[in-house]
């Protein structure tokens, strides 16, 4: 899967992050795109990334997310934040991703980001269920120290949005009752086999009728496909690229009303928040990207991001500049299926913005 190296960052409050490195290409302009995993799949899946880093003049980091594999778990306290819906979780979530990024500028040399914005410094990119985490970022000036933020601030080019489910984004899904839902699978009555079937599912490719409809009757709810990314990986693989226990602990209660409240304001604050969108990190752009095939949750996720966006855009509000791309014959495993390709949409999607 390409050369890559394993390292654990040190942050402030005891807080150690594990992460993979393709290291930096030679050049003096490569830009670092720091990837954050989605939900139960960790960052060992996107290994595939590194191999074609250097020859898109990146330095791809894969960054396990708290409570997985060689990352420091939630405590009962925090899990407790989560569970009850407190703006807090999401706080720590947000200075500690700003400490990640200061770590590689100290102590890895990172390239500033260029005049022109088209090199140099970091992609943030979250995907799936990670994008709850990369949004929490953009979402709140009080969570992070003033200083800490300057020093930050003039490296960060873009963040991507790859291929979020709507719940990461807070947002509903008319009719969800009436439609196939892997999580009220009867079939699967325990959180394990829930997930078990949960991996079937996400990594299908699903036909979508009438996406361009915009509307749920337009995708396709099938309960899984024959050609699905799971079923091409030996057991090793499933066992290295899937963690049931973090997501049972840290992942699940934030599908719930009380977190699903927090992530939908987050979302707002980031993107469409006129004040926050001209005064924190008010140059940093997003890219929405997504296969045309992934599963309904995450199209979902992309139709309501695009028709909100397009009706503020309508509107006149101020909102972050955001290009929208759906990836013909992709799933949502782009980075596991065609991963040089989704590295050369990520660049040029940020170039264009």
């Amino acid at each position: 899967m390409g050369n890559y190296t394993e390292h654990t960052a040190k942050l402030p409050d005891g807080i150690e992050l594990f992460y993979t490195d393709s290291g930096p290409p030679d050049s003096a302009s490569y830009t670092t795109l720091v990837v954050l995993h989605g939900s139960a799949f960790t960052g060992d899946g996107m290994v595939p990334l590194h191999r074609f880093a250097h020859q898109n003049n990146l330095r791809v980091i894969l960054c396990n997310r708290r409570d997985y594999p060689g990352s420091t778990k939630y405590t009962d306290a925090e899990l407790e934040d989560l569970k009850a819906g407190r703006r807090v979780f999401q706080d720590r979530l947000e200075i500690q991703l700003a400490w990640l990024l200061e770590h590689f500028i100290n102590h890895e040399n990172t390239p500033k980001l260029s005049a022109d914005r088209k090199s140099g410094g970091f992609i943030l990119m979250g995907w799936s269920f990670g994008n709850a985490t990369a949004l929490s970022l953009l979402s709140n000036p009080d969570a992070i120290p003033k200083p800490l933020y300057q020093t930050i601030e003039p490296y960060l080019m873009s963040l991507v949005l790859y291929d979020p489910p709507y719940t990461a984004l807070g947002y509903v899904l008319p009719g969800q009752e009436s439609v196939y839902d892997p999580w009220a699978d009867p079939d699967y009555p325990t959180p394990e086999g829930m997930y078990d079937n949960f991996q079937h599912w996400v990594s299908s490719y699903y036909e979508h009728p009438d996406i361009a409809s915009g509307k749920p009757s337009g995708m396709s709810y099938e309960k899984r496909t024959e050609r699905r990314t799971y079923a091409t990986w030996n057991d090793e693989q499933r066992a290295k690229y899937f963690n049931t226990t973090a997501a049972v602990r840290s992942e699940l209660p934030a599908y719930a009303p009380p977190m699903q409240a927090v992530l939908k304001a987050q979302t707002h604050d980031a993107l469409f928040n006129a004040d926050l969108v001209s005064s924190y990190f008010p140059n940093v752009k997003v890219f929405h990207i997504s296969g045309i095939g992934t599963c309904y949750y995450c199209m979902w996720g992309y139709m309501e991001n695009s028709r909100f966006y397009s009706e503020a855009v309508a509107r006149g509000d101020k909102v972050r500049p955001t290009k929208f791309k759906l990836v013909e014959g992709g799933n949502h495993f782009l980075h596991y299926d065609m991963p040089d390709g989704l590295l050369k949409e990520v660049i040029q999607g940020c170039k264009e913005l």
